[in-house]
């Protein structure tokens, strides 16, 4: 009886440390309320965020001056399109567009402590024909996509242009 006893009660410990280690993991994707830094794409059309990548904040500030999250537009882009060709997925943004720099984009920095919204001129409608691009609700999604006091700073940078990109290696 003890030998069952011991076979039960490991059994149970190992699958309480498994629960455990599941729930640990788990935790890393519930949204903790920090600001993040990131990179992201804008459907202007849909008014939507897409290709979101982000991280906490604090995990790249100590970078220096200037803080951003280690991911390049590039390599996200190419990684997705991919994935599209590979499942056949015609409809998928990153089937048809093989030029990232193609689709409004930006990226968060945070610098001396103030969060900057790194954009093209897209921001303001030059792109957008019949319609137009609400910044305010640009604004919204970011400050809930990334967890943004509502003061950040919007910043055109010519690398952010539509179809305009220098290399974000140098970032």
């Amino acid at each position: 009886m003890p030998e069952d006893y011991q076979k039960i009660e490991y059994e149970r410990l190992a699958m309480v440390s498994e629960h455990d280690d599941a729930i640990k993991l788990m935790r890393g994707f519930m949204d903790n309320g920090k600001p993040k830094l990131g990179i992201f794409w804008y459907d202007y059309n849909d008014n939507v965020l897409f290709g979101v990548e982000k991280g906490d904040a604090e995990l790249y500030a100590n970078q220096g001056r200037i803080a951003t999250f280690p991911k390049l537009h590039k390599t996200y882009w190419q990684k997705q399109h991919h994935r599209a060709v590979a499942k056949g997925d015609t409809d998928s943004i990153f089937y048809k567009e093989h030029n990232y720099t193609m689709i409004p984009r930006g990226r968060i920095f945070l610098e001396n402590g103030t969060f900057y919204v790194n954009v093209g001129s897209w921001i303001n409608g030059e792109i957008c024909g019949n319609h137009c691009i609400d910044k305010e609700k640009l604004r919204d999604l970011l400050i809930d996509e990334f967890n943004l006091p509502e003061d950040f700073i919007f910043r055109l940078d010519s690398h952010w242009e539509i179809g305009h990109g220098w290399s974000e290696e140098m970032i």
